[in-house]
């Protein structure tokens, strides 16, 4: 997508309204970058325009609703389910998708093939983590648009998700997820991890305050799987 005078205004506009907040950034070849304030468009919505015109949105879906003058209030009549993903850096296995209603939370996986080498570069994973979300949405916690609403995690695998979800009709908001969700969905995955490989590799990289245990605990896994289990490595990624 390339900016133009229309966009820039719509988004100067959101900002003084308190909708979004412009922010600063160290980079030339940015002209601006806003992210939500949280009155209505969460805070972990952003966008930035480059001087090519180029525009990075995390949620163009929004950004059209800013375009539009249609950025509403959610319905909090209806049903809050949340969407979250776990093992998306852990470089064994696939990744785990998990929903809640705020009591339980229900979990199914993408399977490590589709994280392969050969399979990974089509990105046939992002519509079978949408088709597990929307099965585990409906079919489990009976949900329909006119009686849910969905808020669902910023990362890059809920890409399909959301577009499925919004096709449906459903009111979807990019948040950031916290509290039961994350904290079950963590340790859900880590026991999966545990039961499918008979070790505990898994870790969650929020747990550590000195960053650099992360690679090492990355690596750790790496090097175990290439022992151990290579068919269950991710090696579509180009760090494996």
């Amino acid at each position: 997508m390339k900016s133009n005078p229309k966009m820039e205004q719509k988004l100067s506009e959101a900002c003084r309204a308190g909708l979004i907040v412009y922010r600063t950034e160290n980079n030339q070849y940015l002209k601006v970058s806003y992210k939500g304030t949280g009155n209505l468009i969460s805070d972990k919505w952003n966008i930035k325009i480059y001087t090519s015109g180029s525009v990075v949105c995390n949620d163009f879906q929004t950004l059209d609703d800013i375009l539009n003058g249609s950025i509403k209030k959610p319905d909090t009549s209806k049903i809050l389910l949340q969407a979250d993903d776990s093992g998306w850096g852990f470089p064994l296995l696939g990744i785990m998708i998990g929903i809640t209603d705020g009591r339980e939370v229900k979990v199914d996986t993408v399977d490590v093939s589709f994280f392969r080498e050969g399979t990974f570069q089509t990105k046939a994973y992002l519509k079978e983590y949408a088709k597990k979300g929307v099965a585990l949405i409906e079919g489990h916690f009976g949900a329909t648009p006119q009686t849910h609403r969905i808020e669902i995690c910023t990362g890059y695998v809920n890409k399909n998700l959301k577009s499925a979800l919004r096709n449906k009709g459903y009111d979807v908001r990019v948040v950031e997820v916290k509290g039961l969700l994350q904290d079950k969905l963590e340790a859900m995955f880590k026991e999966y991890v545990k039961q499918e490989l008979r070790v505990d590799l898994a870790f969650d990289p929020k747990e550590f305050d000195d960053k650099s245990q992360i690679g090492y605990h990355y690596n750790r896994a790496v090097e175990w799987g290439r022992k151990n289990a290579p068919h269950l490595l991710k090696t579509g990624w180009k760090s494996i």
